[in-house]
C-alpha cells in the first residue's frame, strides 16, 4: 500500500476502536465503544456468558438467554455448564465431551447444537467461547451465543427435512411430533398445538412436559388404548396408529388419528417413536352420524318386519276359513253352473291372496336375516329332480315339455342350503313353465364354470324379456307389465330367488331375447371342483369382441377419468373421450361424437335421473346407450357395472350397451 493510500485510510473516521486504541480514548468515547459492542452482541438472538468451572460461578446476559428459560443463568446451565436439560438428546454426548476437552487442555471452542426454547420448540444454537486467566492463576471462559435458526420450529425434529414437505403438511393442518425414548421428551409441531386451541406462545414450556400436557386432554376413557399402541409399536414393532379424542380449549371434543413408527439403533434398540397427528373430526361427526342413521333404519326395518309378520298371521287366518269354506259349498251337489264357477273365482282369489302373504312374509324374513341359510355339501342333481317331480303337474296343465339334463354332473357336490336350493329352482322353473307358450320347452341343465363354480340354466321358450325391461327383472311386485295378463303371480319369486341365492353366498342372473325366450341362471361353488374346471377361464375374452367405437365418459372426478384411462389403455379400437361438465357431454353427443355413454353416479351439476331424461328426450342422443358406473342398478340406465370394475366387466357391458344400439339403428331409430 502506498503512503497516499495509508494516509486516506487513516483520514477516515472507524467507529470501533481496536485494542491499541482503547487506552487513548476520552471516558465519553469509550461509553460509545461498549455501547456498540452492547448493541452487537446482545441483539434479540444473541448472549454473551462467563463461566469459571472449578468455582461453579457464571453469568450470562443477553436476550438469547431469556427465550431459553425465565432465568438467564438457568438456560446457561442448561445449554453448556450444568445439566444440559435444554440441550436436544442426539447433542448431550458429544457437547459433555467437548466441555470435558475444554475444561483439561482446551483454549477456544466453537460448536452448533440443537436445544429447545421456552416455548418448547427445537432452536438451532452456536456456542463459542475463549479460555483466559485471571491475575490469580484461575483459568475461566468468556464467549457467546447466537441463534441463527429463527424458529425451526417442526423442521429441527430430528427427522423431518425439506420445507417443501412441511409447507404441505401444514396446509392439509397434519401435526408432526417427535418422541425422544432415551430422555422421555416429547415435542410437538405448532399444528399438533393448534389442534388443541393453543398458540405456539401458549404450548408447553419444558419440553419433556408435552406429553403430560397432552393427557390432560386427553379424554380418559381413550388413554389405555392408545398407551397400548404406543408400547407395542415400541417393543413388538406393531404399525402405530389409532384414533382417540382430545378436549378442545374451546370447541368441546376432537377426534385425531396418530400415527408412527419407532427408529432403532444400529444395535436394535429403540431410540424415538416419529409419527404425524390428523384432525379426523370432521369425518368422525359424518361417521357417527352415518351410524346413527343405520341404526335407525334397522329399527325402521325391524319394525316393519314385526308389522308384516303380524300382519301376515292375522291375514292367514281369514283367508284359509274363505278357502275351507268355499270349498265346502263347492261340494254341495244343488249348486248350478254358474255357482259354481263363482265360486272357484272366490277360491282361486283367495289362493292368490295366501301365496301373496306368504311371498311377503318370505321377503321381510330375508330382509331382517331370520331366513339365514345353513350352508353344507349338498347334491343339486337330487334336489332339481325333485323340484322337476313337483312342477309335472303344472308343466302338465300348460302343456309344456319339462325336460332335467344333468349331463355328467349327477354327482356333483355344491355348497348351499338345500331347502332354500329348492326354493330358487322351483320359483326359476315354475316361472319359466307359467309364462312359456303352449306347447313350449323348459330345459334345466348343468355346466360348470370358471373358479370351480357349477351353474344350473333354466331355458324356456317364451316371449323373452323386452331390453328396456330387464333391469327391473329382480325387483319385488314387478311383473313387467304381465299384471293385467291371465297368468296369476306376485311378482315376488325372482326377488326371493335373488336374495337366497345371495345369502347361500351364489350367483344369480339371465340372458334374455325378446321373442326367443330366456335362460336364468344360478352358480354355486363346487365342493372339491376337478381341476380342470378350477383352471378354466374365468369369462369370455369380451375385449378382443369390442368393435371400433368412439366412448364419453363424464365424470366430475380426477381420479375416476384416470383409471377409466387406465383400464381401457390396451383396447386400441375404444376411442375415450373424458368431459368433466354434464351439459358439454350432452352438447358433445348431439354432435355424433359418441357411440355410447359413460356416467358415474353424482354427475356435476346435474342428477342422473335427469340427465338421462334429457339424453333419451333429445332425437340427436336418444338411440345412445347409457352406462353407469355405480353400486346400485337404475332402471334410468341400460347397464351398470360396479365401481370396483375391472377390464373384463367393463368390455362386457360396453359389448352389451353397443349391441343396443345397434338393435335400434335396425329397427329405424328410436330411444332404447
Amino acid at each position: 500500500m502506498s503512503n497516499s493510500d495509508l494516509s486516506q485510510t487513516q483520514a477516515v473516521d472507524l467507529n470501533l476502536a481496536t485494542p491499541g486504541e482503547l487506552e487513548d480514548l476520552k471516558p465519553q468515547q469509550a461509553l460509545t465503544q461498549v455501547r456498540y459492542l452492547h448493541s452487537l452482541l446482545l441483539s434479540a438472538n444473541r448472549g454473551v456468558w462467563e463461566w469459571h468451572p472449578d468455582s461453579g460461578t457464571q453469568r450470562a446476559t443477553g436476550n438469547l438467554w431469556l427465550q431459553l428459560h425465565r432465568d438467564p443463568e438457568a438456560a446457561l446451565s442448561g445449554v453448556w455448564s450444568g445439566d444440559l436439560a435444554l440441550v436436544h438428546s442426539d447433542d448431550r454426548d458429544g457437547l459433555l465431551n467437548l466441555r470435558s476437552r475444554l475444561c483439561q487442555q482446551g483454549t477456544f471452542v466453537d460448536a452448533t447444537i440443537r436445544a429447545y426454547a421456552r416455548d418448547g420448540q427445537p432452536v438451532w444454537l452456536r456456542l463459542w467461547a475463549r479460555a483466559f486467566t485471571a491475575p490469580s492463576g484461575e483459568r475461566f471462559f468468556l464467549g457467546g451465543c447466537t441463534d441463527y435458526s429463527e424458529s425451526l420450529s417442526p423442521r429441527s425434529l430430528s427427522y423431518f427435512s425439506g420445507e417443501r414437505f412441511h409447507s404441505a403438511m401444514d396446509m392439509v393442518g397434519d401435526g408432526l411430533w417427535e418422541w425422544d425414548l432415551r430422555v422421555d421428551e416429547v415435542v410437538l409441531d405448532d399444528a399438533c398445538w393448534r389442534m388443541l386451541g393453543y398458540s405456539r406462545g401458549q404450548s408447553e414450556s419444558d419440553a419433556r412436559a408435552a406429553l403430560a400436557r397432552w393427557k390432560t386432554h386427553m379424554v380418559a376413557d381413550d388413554y389405555p388404548e392408545v398407551k397400548q399402541a404406543m408400547e407395542d409399536n415400541v417393543r413388538e414393532q406393531l404399525p402405530l396408529d389409532v384414533e382417540f379424542r382430545l378436549r378442545h380449549r374451546e370447541r368441546g371434543i376432537v377426534w385425531v388419528r396418530c400415527r408412527g413408527n419407532v427408529q432403532r439403533s444400529s444395535a436394535g434398540q429403540p431410540i424415538r417413536v416419529l409419527g404425524t397427528l390428523q384432525d379426523i373430526t370432521a369425518v368422525k361427526k359424518k361417521q357417527l352420524k352415518q351410524d346413527e342413521e343405520l341404526q335407525r333404519l334397522k329399527q325402521e326395518s325391524s319394525s316393519r318386519t314385526e308389522l308384516i309378520s303380524s300382519l301376515s298371521h292375522e291375514l292367514r287366518t281369514p283367508l284359509n276359513a274363505i278357502l275351507g269354506y268355499s270349498q265346502m259349498v263347492e261340494l254341495d251337489q244343488s249348486l248350478n253352473p254358474d255357482q259354481r264357477l263363482r265360486l272357484a273365482e272366490i277360491r282361486k282369489a283367495g289362493q292368490h291372496l295366501l301365496h301373496l302373504v306368504s311371498d311377503v312374509l318370505d321377503l321381510a324374513r330375508i330382509d331382517s336375516n331370520r331366513l339365514a341359510p345353513s350352508i353344507e355339501a349338498v347334491q343339486p342333481a337330487p334336489l332339481v329332480a325333485d323340484c322337476r317331480q313337483l312342477l309335472e303337474p303344472l308343466a302338465e296343465t300348460r302343456k309344456v315339455s319339462l325336460t332335467f339334463e344333468p349331463l355328467g354332473w349327477e354327482r356333483a357336490y355344491v355348497l348351499a342350503d338345500p331347502t332354500r336350493f329348492k326354493q330358487v329352482v322351483l320359483n326359476l322353473v315354475g316361472n319359466a313353465i307359467k309364462y312359456n307358450r303352449e306347447n313350449g320347452r323348459v330345459v334345466i341343465s348343468f355346466a360348470p364354470q370358471a373358479e370351480g363354480w357349477l351353474r344350473l340354466s333354466v331355458l324356456d321358450t317364451g316371449s323373452g324379456i323386452a331390453t328396456r325391461k330387464q333391469s327391473q327383472v329382480f325387483e319385488p311386485f314387478n311383473r313387467l307389465g304381465m299384471e293385467q295378463g291371465k297368468i296369476e303371480g306376485t311378482g315376488v319369486g325372482l326377488a326371493i330367488a335373488r336374495q337366497l341365492t345371495e345369502a347361500m353366498g351364489g350367483r344369480i342372473g339371465f340372458d334374455s331375447e325378446e321373442g326367443q325366450g330366456s335362460v336364468f341362471w344360478v352358480e354355486f361353488m363346487m365342493n372339491d371342483a376337478p381341476s380342470e374346471v378350477l383352471q378354466m377361464a374365468a369369462r369370455p375374452d369380451y375385449t378382443s369382441m369390442l368393435p371400433a367405437c368412439r366412448v364419453m365418459y363424464i365424470t366430475g372426478r380426477s381420479a375416476w377419468a384416470n383409471r377409466m384411462k387406465g383400464v381401457l389403455a390396451s383396447v386400441q379400437q375404444v376411442e375415450l373421450q373424458i368431459v368433466s361438465d354434464a351439459m358439454k357431454g350432452i352438447f358433445s353427443a348431439r354432435t355424433g361424437s359418441a357411440d355410447l355413454m359413460i356416467v358415474d353416479a353424482e354427475l356435476p351439476g346435474i342428477s342422473l335421473r335427469d340427465f338421462a331424461a334429457i339424453v333419451r328426450g333429445d332425437v340427436a342422443t336418444a338411440s345412445i346407450p347409457l352406462l353407469g358406473i355405480i353400486d346400485q342398478s337404475t332402471d334410468c340406465l341400460d347397464a351398470c357395472v360396479p365401481s370396483s370394475y375391472d377390464l373384463p366387466v367393463l368390455a362386457e357391458a360396453l359389448r352389451y350397451c353397443l349391441g343396443l344400439k345397434n338393435d335400434v339403428i335396425a329397427q329405424g331409430g328410436g330411444s332404447l
